[in-house]
């Protein structure tokens, strides 16, 4: 019992750790996710309002159109310059996100350019002489958010967003340069609580970079991402994965698209996963001392209740099986076990008087052999006996006596030695004939019985034997005996595909639908031919024993007419 018990608490203990893992670690990872779709949103919409800025000078917009215009004309003169700038500080201004642009320069790559600057004063101003400083403004060049760099006229870091201008009939005329300020992305994160030994990562295009605190560093050893299927994420948008960074061990990261191009990542150390060690091996410990103490009581408790008791009752079945059968109180207890010592108890009682029955039995079983033994006669006595009448009537010319003795004795021979269960329907007929010839010495020439077999291939057919002497026997007695004449016809036919119908029809005096059903339900409580108690309703029940519920006895008849008694057997050669 101890052993089991703790056991069972071990495991116990192990699917707690593993289910409070799991839900730890399912927890965690939806918590993650969420924190992380919370702030993607909003640097999301920061980075598309930049977009927009961005593409009001590149297309399809009123400041386009008149850079287009600027760009395009060779006579172009400083108001229309002014004019564009004043456009583009207008778009500028309106944008909500404006304070997070660290330049926006507009130009055509052939010396004419024009620059907005939130931060003039810690900045180089922009001339022909340094603009080539600032790369990606050719004509070739398109970016999106895909790299952190070095703004190359001051000391701050931002990340590049570059589009081209497009004039008429959709032909490049210049390139729109974005910088953005690395605070576009670090001021959402101020409030970001990041657990202990994990990490915040930021991707751009191939570019993968850690956020500490306000700057953007790049990691200086490239990971590649293994997907992780133990968990599912709950949105769309993010993606589970396992790295490893700078020769760590691998760690679970939950990454989330900010945008295309864009993702924030952040790993989750293994031990956020497992319940504290210094909390849950005290519970563990504590949960199996209880068990211990439990089962310690719960086998005291067994051991009395049980165990004891359950010896007891072995040993008084051994005494049972020695032979002693004396009651024992000492085993009803007022118990489930108690019951069982009362049933023992009673089982001894019942034994006693069981052997003082059969005591009895064999000695009344002694008595009756004995009698049976004063009154057996030998069968060859009286077949012998027969024989001598048979020939002695036969000298004496006394042929009807010497034929019902013949057919007596062939009957009785039948009866005492032919041990078959079925015998074949020639033979069963051979024995009605000389049961009917006695009928027939009996009542003279007022009944007479035909065969009419339609296929001597069926009086190979098996049946029990003495099935048509009651059947005949009925005919004559209630049927025929009555009216004073009448005769009896015996139809052998084949029904179906593999059945024999047998038809025993008399012109007797027929019988109502109820005695028919009487006949057929109730057993005969006497009979005067024969065989005692043997009736039409035994031979249907042999013959549904011995074949089956769909064969047995039918019978039809019509009062003052004739009655049909019909047997339907199935056609077998062999039992």
């Amino acid at each position: 019992m101890i052993v089991f018990a703790l056991l069972i608490a071990t495991l116990l203990s192990f699917f707690s750790y593993e289910l409070i893992s799991y839900y730890q670690r399912k927890t965690t990872i939806q918590a993650t996710e969420f924190n992380l779709q919370l702030v993607s949103h909003i640097i999301e919409q920061d980075l598309l309002n930049l977009s927009v800025l961005a593409m009001t000078s590149s297309t399809n917009s009123p400041t386009n159109t008149l850079l287009a215009d600027y760009f395009e004309s060779p006579d172009a003169k400083a108001r229309d310059a002014l004019d564009v700038f004043s456009s583009m500080q207008e778009d500028f201004q309106i944008n909500r996100s404006y304070n997070y642009v660290r330049r926006l320069i507009v130009t055509d790559n052939k010396g004419k350019f024009l620059q907005l600057d939130n931060s003039v004063s810690i900045s180089t101003p922009l001339t022909i002489h340094n603009i080539g400083q600032i790369t990606g403004l050719n004509n070739e060049t398109t970016e999106e958010f895909d790299q952190v760099i070095k703004d190359p006229l001051s000391t701050a870091y931002g990340i590049p967003f570059i589009l081209p201008i497009y004039g008429d009939r959709a032909s490049r005329i210049g390139t729109v340069y974005l910088l953005v300020n690395t605070s576009v992305i670090t001021d959402k994160l101020k409030g970001y609580t990041l657990p202990e030994d994990s990490r915040l990562l930021l991707t751009l295009g191939t570019n993968h970079y850690e956020i500490i605190g306000d700057k953007i560093q790049p990691v200086t050893t490239p990971y590649h991402p293994v997907a992780y299927t133990q968990d599912e994420p709950v949105g769309p948008m993010t993606r589970l994965s396992e790295i490893s960074l700078e020769g760590e061990e691998r760690t679970l990261a939950v990454s989330y698209v900010v945008r295309s191009g864009v993702e924030l990542t952040q790993t989750i150390a293994g031990n956020q996963f497992a319940p504290k060690a210094n909390i849950w091996i005290p519970i563990m410990f504590g949960v199996c001392l209880l068990v211990l103490v439990l089962s310690g009581i719960i086998t005291l408790y067994l051991t009395r209740t049980i165990s004891l008791p359950v010896e007891k009752l072995k040993k008084r079945i051994d005494k049972i099986a020695q032979g002693n059968f004396l009651l024992d109180r000492n085993i009803e207890w007022n118990s489930e076990l108690g019951d069982v010592g009362r049933g023992i108890n009673r089982l001894s009682q019942d034994i006693i008087a069981l052997m003082d029955s059969r005591l009895a039995d064999e000695k009344q079983k002694q008595e009756l052999e004995y009698r049976m033994l004063q009154n057996q006669i030998n069968p060859h006595f009286l077949y012998n006996t027969l024989n001598s009448i048979k020939w002695m009537a036969t000298i004496q010319n006394a042929t009807g006596i010497a034929e019902m003795t013949t057919s007596l004795s062939r009957l009785l021979r039948s009866i005492a030695k032919d041990n078959r269960r079925l015998l074949p329907l020639r033979d069963e007929l051979n024995l009605l004939e000389d049961y009917f010839l006695i009928q027939k010495y009996r009542y003279g020439s007022t009944v007479t019985m035909v065969q009419s077999i339609a296929d001597e291939e069926l009086l190979g057919g098996l049946i029990p034997r003495f099935t048509l002497q009651p059947l005949v026997e009925n005919a004559i007695f209630h049927g025929i005996e009555p009216k004073g004449r009448g005769d009896i016809l015996i139809t052998v036919a084949k029904s179906g595909f593999g059945d024999i119908l047998i038809t025993v029809e008399d012109n007797g005096i027929g019988m109502e639908e109820e005695q028919i059903t009487h006949i057929l339900s109730k057993p005969e409580e006497g009979s005067k031919g024969l065989f005692e108690n043997v009736g039409l309703r035994s031979v249907n029940e042999r013959l549904q024993l011995a074949f089956g519920e769909p064969y047995g006895l039918s019978i039809e008849s019509k009062p003052g007419q004739y009655t049909q008694m019909k047997l339907l057997i199935p056609f077998q050669l062999k039992e």
